[in-house]
């Protein structure tokens, strides 16, 4: 039995463009930020349940989650929960490829800088991505961000980098390795935009199912090499062995399909800068729910932190909105002036009769 390839617009899948009837764009994008959020608490949850247990394999694990997210894309197709469609050209798989390389060059320098930094410094310095992410948007996107959108970027970085704590040592270059790091998540964040939105877009399903696959060739060389095919082979084994940690790893990956198919929904609907601000939210929301069920410990420092955080992300939103209702009422005020400016007088066609040149019965 051989799948066919149907072009989207024939049937309207029902994942993959979050196509929820009678609904305005505004909720679904609501309901794809929460369906994230919700998908990155699952994922965290089991990613600490499999670190405890000397599971510490991110860029393994990270193939695993891209070889789950391509099997589910299968299943959705198999299922007709969502219609298969081939890349249009080889310009558009081109940039499908770039995307799946930037995703996997971000893991793999982030992992890197563990061996030169602590993780504390890594997640601080990771909280200046959309900062990475307007400078990216220029050079790919051609989008200019106004001044007050880059003062709003300052309290939402500078609160995640003090929830993070300080860190007394600092290895210049495995500060490079973060930086290069969040380089190539804006630079993803980025390509994600420019394959979703526009006249020739991807729907999300899709785009995850290519991304997915063409990631997994870079992935798993990489995991070998940095992380020794004896030692995967022995925490595989290990957690086989054990039901409990099975089952985490299994709701891991299901959690790391959702987080990267509602990731790419949230930017479908809001953007590449927008995502990534959300992302520096998604981490407070993340630790809130680390604190009520593990019941860790939160320094004042933290809570500051994640405060500046929020409330940034709050004026961020704002300044956004208000942007968005300003150049809405620019844009009627110049069709309002054209069309008075067009029907100055009655003309021939305002009386009925035809215009010059209109040879029409």
């Amino acid at each position: 039995m051989t799948t066919s390839f149907a072009p989207v617009a024939v049937k309207p899948p029902l994942i993959g463009r979050l196509s929820l009837p009678g609904s305005t764009a505004k909720a679904r994008a609501t309901a794809a930020v929460a369906g994230w959020f919700s998908a990155t608490v699952v994922l965290i949850l089991t990613n600490k349940v499999l670190m405890r247990e000397h599971f510490r394999l991110p860029v393994f694990l990270t193939f695993l989650h891209m070889l789950a997210s391509n099997l589910w894309c299968h299943l959705s197709a198999y299922m007709r929960w969502s219609a298969k469609t081939r890349t249009r050209n080889a310009e558009q798989a081109g940039k499908i490829f770039l995307l799946s390389q930037t995703l996997a060059l971000s893991v793999v320098l982030a992992v890197a800088s563990f061996k030169y930094v602590e993780v504390s410094l890594e997640q601080a310095l990771a909280a200046s991505t959309p900062a990475f992410t307007a400078l990216m948007s220029i050079v790919i996107l051609g989008k200019r961000e106004k001044w007050r959108t880059w003062v709003t970027l300052m309290p939402i970085m500078g609160g995640a980098t003090l929830s993070a704590g300080g860190e007394p040592s600092v290895s210049v270059f495995g500060v490079c390795l973060i930086f290069s790091s969040n380089l190539m998540r804006a630079t993803k964040s980025c390509m994600q935009e420019l394959l979703l939105q526009g006249e020739n877009a991807m729907d999300s399903i899709n785009l995850l199912r290519y991304m997915s696959l063409y990631s997994m060739v870079t992935l798993l060389p990489a995991a070998l090499v940095l992380e020794g095919p004896n030692h995967i082979a022995e925490r595989v084994a290990f957690v086989i062995a054990d039901a409990s940690l099975s089952k985490a790893l299994f709701a891991n990956c299901c959690g790391a399909f959702l987080v990267n198919l509602m990731q790419f929904i949230v930017t479908e609907h809001v953007g590449a800068l927008s995502m990534q601000v959300l992302g520096n939210v998604k981490s407070v929301f993340t630790s809130v729910a680390s604190v009520l069920i593990f019941r860790n410990e939160v320094t004042t420092q933290g809570v500051i932190g994640y405060s500046i955080t929020t409330a940034g992300a709050y004026w961020y939103g704002m300044s956004r909105h208000q942007a968005k209702e300003k150049e809405a009422a620019e844009a009627d005020a110049a069709a309002t002036t054209k069309d008075a400016g067009d029907g100055g007088g009655v003309g021939a066609n305002e009386r009925g009769e035809p215009a010059a040149g209109d040879t029409r019965v």
